[in-house]
C-alpha cells in the first residue's frame, strides 16, 4: 500500500505542456529519495483546466499544483513527499 499517490495530467494540454516529462522526472526524484516502494506515479485523464497544467495532485492531502515546470520537481519531492511540507508557490490558488 502506497502512503501517497501523485496523480499528473495526462491530457492533451498537460501533455503539450510537457507532463511526460513531469512523470520521468518523478520517477527518478521518487527513485533518488527512496521512496519507490512507498510513492505512487499516476498518469490521470484531463483536469478540465488546460491552460493551468501541467498539472499535479498529491494525495491524501488533495494538493493541487499547476503550472509545475521540471525544475519544481526535486522540491515537490524534496519538501512535499520528503518532509510532508506542501509547496505553496505552486499551489491552485
Amino acid at each position: 500500500m502506497y502512503r501517497s499517490h501523485v496523480l499528473v495530467c495526462g491530457g492533451t494540454g498537460c501533455t503539450s505542456s510537457g507532463s511526460v516529462k513531469i512523470i520521468e522526472k518523478l520517477h527518478a526524484e521518487i527513485e533518488k529519495n527512496g521512496l519507490k516502494d512507498e510513492v505512487s506515479v499516476v498518469q490521470t485523464g484531463c483536469h478540465g483546466l488546460c491552460a493551468l497544467g501541467p498539472i499535479v495532485i498529491i494525495y491524501p492531502e488533495a494538493t493541487f499544483y499547476s503550472m509545475v515546470q521540471q525544475d519544481d520537481i526535486e522540491e515537490i519531492v524534496s519538501e512535499h513527499l520528503v518532509k510532508g511540507r506542501i509547496v505553496t508557490r505552486l499551489v491552485y490558488d
